[in-house]
């Protein structure tokens, strides 16, 4: 039998925790690191042509070196891989040093590479292209293509016969699309954790591509949005479950939407014949007693909401849509049905004052969540938000290395220096997590071990950990 081309999956090295997903690059506030969804989709397009590996040089805690060496032994026809904004002074130089040793295509995928597209692959010439959509098979297709031809290929930047050649992006509005089941085997026993899952093995998926909501801030909201049907989707959990997954997250933007959709969703996953775990992210004002009741007997334990500020004011500047009413009635409700709740949190935008950050952490102690992500605001590439503070000379032209978990400081606020936003984090985070109320509960709760597992209690023992061990040296 003819074996079949290799193609790699590369997450490279680094010298922090980094999230290259999704268009998203950050660096892990604890010890967190999810599967790739931009992997895991495009295994289920490409699987059943190629070889599939897999090569994941944070969670696998790899270095330079070794991660080179895994790369030639493997010795694939193309290498897929990540590149991020939190770590592009790292990245260029490591896969300038993998083009040196490997004749292989190199394809990249990342949030910096949304922006001056032409300009950034002539500035990387060891590169063959850009991939700025993995949710359909315009990789296979760039892959099978011939050079001169590339038929029927959009959403990638490449460079053919010795010039960058910058192709249609294609920016769904709802329509439906069909992803063949991921090959999720090739992301089992890595290492993959995440603080909210109840299991240490747990699966990453989605039913939908990119965001009908239009914050301002986000990349997503550029990404144009798509749907699976829910056939397709309990597909992928068919497999799942009989791989013996019980924990899934569902990395979904906004989990509910639309809702007639998401009430089948959960019906059939509620009568299914396995049983899932699950953590999702969703929206405060699209909540209701009906979904939620769903949600939970679906197997729901943990949704993950944005508050981002107690501001209206700025809420209303970045284009959120809802109120704070909305919000505080959203986190209750979620109380009601037995739900545990995070709370994103978006510090130093530009109209952030000590002010409305006191106002942010009152409004945050009010609505009383399970945990709080505390963030910063950076100005993505390619979102209004990016052109907003080019505009109020918070940031320059060339500005492109940003972390939102808050390592550096992108930018100050109109009233706040980089400095001040910094320790402005760095009080929140102490504030919330170290306070004597909010250690009784966790402790409380994993003395009683209602409805957590051992596992789970220490997923959140290690996270709390690196939490700590970050705050002290940050």
């Amino acid at each position: 039998m003819r074996e079949r081309p290799k193609i790699l999956f590369l997450n490279p090295p680094g010298k922090h925790i980094y999230s290259r997903d999704y268009f998203c690059s950050k660096v892990s506030q604890a010890d967190y690191i999810n599967q790739p969804i931009d992997f895991v989709f495009l295994s289920g397009f490409l699987k059943d042509t190629y070889d599939l590996h897999l090569i994941d040089a944070i969670v696998e805690e790899l270095d330079e070196q070794e991660c080179l060496n895994r790369v030639e032994d493997i010795n694939p026809l193309a290498v897929i891989g990540l590149i991020g904004s939190a770590s592009y002074a790292e990245d260029v130089p490591f896969y300038e040093k993998l083009s040196q040793r490997l004749a292989a295509k190199l394809i990249l995928i990342g949030d910096i590479l949304i922006d001056r597209r032409q300009e950034r692959l002539k500035s990387l010439p060891f590169v063959d292209a850009f991939l700025h959509d993995f949710s359909g098979d315009n990789l296979l297709r760039y892959l099978d293509s011939h050079w001169s031809k590339l038929i029927g290929v959009n959403n990638m930047t490449v460079r053919r016969n010795g010039n960058v050649v910058v192709l249609p992006i294609e920016r769904p509005n709802g329509e439906s699309f069909r992803l063949p089941v991921p090959e999720h085997r090739l992301f089992l026993n890595k290492g993959y954790r995440y603080p909210f899952v109840r299991d240490g093995q747990f699966a990453t998926l989605m039913t939908d591509f990119g965001c009908p909501y239009h914050c301002s801030f986000c990349v997503m909201s550029t990404l144009g949005w798509k749907l699976r049907p829910v056939e397709n989707v309990m597909e992928e959990l068919e497999f799942l479950g009989s791989m013996k997954i019980h924990e899934v997250f569902f990395l979904d933007q906004t989990f509910g939407i639309p809702r007639e959709r998401a009430q089948r969703l959960l019906d059939r996953m509620s009568h299914f014949h396995y049983r899932f775990g699950w953590t999702c992210f969703s929206r405060p004002d699209v909540l209701g007693d009906d979904l939620l009741t769903g949600m939970k007997s679906a197997g729901c334990h943990t949704i993950i909401l944005g508050l981002e500020s107690g501001n209206q004011q700025i809420l209303d500047a970045v284009r959120k849509d809802y109120r704070k009413e909305q919000i505080r009635a959203g986190f209750e409700l979620c109380k009601v049905h037995g739900l545990r709740t995070v709370a994103t949190l978006l510090l130093g935008l530009p109209e952030e004052t000590e002010e409305s950050f006191e106002e942010t952490m009152a409004f945050l102690r009010e609505v009383n969540p399970d945990f709080a992500s505390f963030n910063v605001a950076v100005p993505r590439m390619g979102t209004p938000f990016r052109e907003k503070a080019l505009q109020l000379g918070l940031i320059d032209e060339d500005f492109q290395i940003m972390d939102q978990s808050g390592t550096e400081i992108a930018m100050p606020t109109l009233a706040l220096s980089r400095e001040q936003v910094a320790s402005l984090r760095k009080r929140a985070i102490r504030e919330f997590y170290f306070r004597f109320g909010y250690l009784r509960r966790r402790l409380t709760e994993w003395a009683l071990s209602d409805g957590l597992s051992t596992s789970e209690i220490r997923i959140q023992i290690r996270q709390g950990y690196y939490l700590l061990r970050n705050y002290l040296y940050s």
